[in-house]
């Protein structure tokens, strides 16, 4: 299992449960750590919970040392530039009619990230969501996508296929999982899409 994956000049490696960090000319962009900040430059955050950005650690931080984004500061289709990586924040959330209209992660509380660096390269951090239209929006070609597929409160195995054949990304990390059995899964159905590899 690779600790870290070389992306065109960028390295990907993964970061506390459902986060990633993406080293780019020496800055290290981690997205929803949990509390692993350690040698982050930025902190990006999809929504506050422990196991994506713990509240906690996110005070405990100078910001002017290390700025921290959350959905509070950035909203879907809101950009920032973090040297030459632009950051763009897509819409992540619950389908109300698969919660009984009372989803955990309800529209606007929460964003996803694609973060495009030169020549081209997208890395799409798709945040805790179901497979949802506006996630279309971000266009196809995608580099590397980041989807969750543990179920429940995000996208099942099933839903992240969608989002693999809608997408095509050479790449794909999944992430958000407590049991192996839904990485094999998402493995086993996916890989004629797309390389998927756990990290």
């Amino acid at each position: 299992m690779p600790r870290k994956l070389i992306v065109g000049e960028s390295v990907v490696g993964r970061r506390g449960y459902a986060g990633i960090v993406v080293w780019f000319k020496g800055k290290s962009i981690c997205i929803d750590p949990g509390s692993e900040f350690d040698e982050c430059s930025v902190v990006l955050c999809t929504h506050m919970h422990p196991r994506h950005c713990k509240e906690e650690y996110l005070t405990s931080f100078n910001s002017e040392k290390i700025p921290i984004v959350t959905s509070k500061d950035i909203k879907p289709g809101e950009e920032l530039n973090i040297g030459d990586i632009k950051v763009l924040a897509t819409h992540a959330y619950n389908k109300p009619e698969l919660y009984n209209n009372a989803p955990l992660h309800y529209k606007n509380c929460c964003v996803g990230y694609v973060l495009i660096l030169p020549r081209n390269i997208k890395i799409y951090y798709m945040g805790d969501t179901n497979f949802i239209e506006e996630v279309l929006t971000v266009g196809r070609d995608i580099s590397v996508l980041i989807p969750p597929i543990g179920g429940g409160s995000v996208m099942t195995p099933e839903e992240a296929l969608e989002a693999v054949r809608s997408f095509k990304p050479a790449i794909t990390i999944p992430v958000h999982y407590d049991k192996m059995e839904y990485y094999y899964k998402f493995r086993d159905i996916a890989q004629p899409y797309t390389q998927v590899i756990r990290m």
